[in-house]
């Protein structure tokens, strides 16, 4: 099939997104940061064992405003009756399904897969809380639209570089996360989150799953496959967000003056 028609189907698949404002993006992520979020406040439904996702040919697809990581965790709120019926095809199967980014009406082709950690809440009408991790990158291809969702065939990939960067180059992303978490916690003395530990072969994914939610930058670097230049990429990212917070004080006019 060629490229164009996947995109207008995966365009319609994320009509309601749009429409509707299926969810928000920002608040998500912020939940997603802070372990659960919101989501995890409802009482729980017991964890859904989903450590080994069993193969699918065909990928359940998920248009969302969002970029999903690696193991990355995003709690979900589904309401659409498709969804809803893919999201219990999936508990059923033990499946994995693949979230791709929706931005200015356009659907990327590379997302990533999310398995279904646990069901927080389920409601009478059959909407749920869930939390998903991330696990595999994909480029999907030949869509299927049997059934009452998007589906399609994907083809998973991995990095071109077997072995992960010097740990050099890791330790100064981590010093350079450590500073920009600092200033944000002298800024906001509410902040409790503990230090993240970076023990992940894929350290730039962690990093940036904890950043700013700039769509098109994260989308970008879920793409790349090469580690070594995406923890060069988000050091730039985390400089430029140091400068910014550093030079915030300095922008503030003094009290009493217009």
């Amino acid at each position: 099939m060629q490229r164009r028609e996947l995109l207008q189907l995966l365009a319609a698949a994320a009509t309601s997104v749009w429409a509707k404002q299926q969810l928000q993006a920002s608040a998500l992520l912020e939940a997603a940061a802070s372990a659960g979020g919101a989501a995890k406040a409802t009482s729980r439904i017991a964890p859904v064992a989903q450590e080994r996702p069993l193969p699918e040919p065909l990928l359940p697809l998920f248009p969302l405003q969002l970029v999903l990581f690696p193991r990355a965790n995003l709690p979900l709120h589904i309401f659409e009756e498709r969804y809803k019926e893919m999201i219990q095809d999936c508990l059923e199967n033990q499946g994995e399904f693949g979230i791709l980014l929706v931005q200015d009406r356009s659907v990327a082709t590379i997302g990533c897969t999310a398995s279904i950690s646990e069901v927080l809440q389920r409601f009478p009408d059959g909407r749920m809380n869930i939390l998903v991790r991330g696990r595999r990158r994909f480029e999907i291809s030949s869509p299927n639209q049997e059934k009452s969702y998007l589906r399609g065939t994907p083809q998973f990939f991995e990095d071109d570089e077997p072995e992960p960067p010097a740990g050099p180059l890791r330790q100064q992303a981590i010093e350079l996360h450590r500073r920009l978490m600092a200033l944000l916690e002298s800024d906001d003395r509410s902040r409790k989150e503990p230090a993240p530990a970076f023990r992940e072969q894929q350290l730039s994914f962690q990093i940036a799953s904890e950043l700013p939610p700039d769509l098109t930058w994260k989308q970008n670097l879920l793409e790349m496959r090469s580690e070594r230049e995406r923890l060069i990429r988000v050091m730039r990212y985390l400089r430029q967000l140091i400068d910014h917070v550093e030079q915030a004080p300095e922008q503030r006019a003094p009290a009493g003056t217009a």
